[in-house]
């Protein structure tokens, strides 16, 4: 049997979800989740043989989900991108945000990780941190490459240079990013991450 979640609580509060446009997201066993409903911030929802935990921004989404089992995860990123005509060529941004992962430690989603991505508009650059809570190894995002509203490049933790990202602006204007970096090498790495423009 396939679920059907909505993050608002009851129908009394469909008036004040409004349109997010983060999408609906659809776990690898079925469930389908409607981002758009409910209000911005963490989420929290069972699935129909897991959980799923991320953060829903305006325009996106960024979170994980595991099995019961803990066997099986599968980080993401989702929303509505930003119209390539609405980024500028020149200035430089910086978002803040969370980043997510299945911590295999504590057999759990880490919601609680920091990120900071820089795009530079004008050199089509974009670069960042991923800042892990305790003895866990942060994430270096290095030098990468802006094409219209995506980007991609390579990154890094201590004593594992084998890491890639990719990501995107999301927004009517360039408001939010959101992405995932993984760990070909190393799966436990895998964490998706995403911020608001300020």
């Amino acid at each position: 049997m396939r679920k059907f979640l909505l993050l608002c609580i009851s129908s009394a509060l469909l008036s004040a979800c409004g349109s997010g446009g983060a999408g609906t997201a659809a776990t690898p066993d079925g469930t389908k989740i409607n981002l758009d409903l409910g209000p911005t911030g963490a989420v929290e929802a069972a699935t129909e043989s897991g959980e799923l935990k991320g953060w829903k921004q305006n325009a996106s989404f960024y979170g994980a989900w595991v099995d019961d089992s803990g066997q099986f995860q599968e980080i993401r990123y989702q929303g509505t991108q930003t119209p390539v005509d609405n980024i500028p060529n020149s200035g430089i941004v910086t978002y803040y945000g969370n980043a997510v992962r299945y911590d295999s430690i504590n057999s759990d989603i880490l919601l609680d990780a920091k990120s900071r991505i820089r795009v530079d508009l004008g050199r089509k650059k974009v670069s960042g941190e991923i800042d892990m809570p305790g003895f866990r190894r942060n994430i270096t995002l290095h030098e990468g490459h802006l094409n219209g509203a995506t980007y991609s490049g390579h990154a890094s933790v201590l004593g594992n240079s084998g890491g890639r990202y990719q990501g995107g602006l999301f927004g009517k204007h360039y408001e939010e990013t959101a992405g995932i970096v993984k760990f070909e090498n190393n799966p436990d790495l895998d964490t998706s991450f995403g911020g608001k423009r300020y």
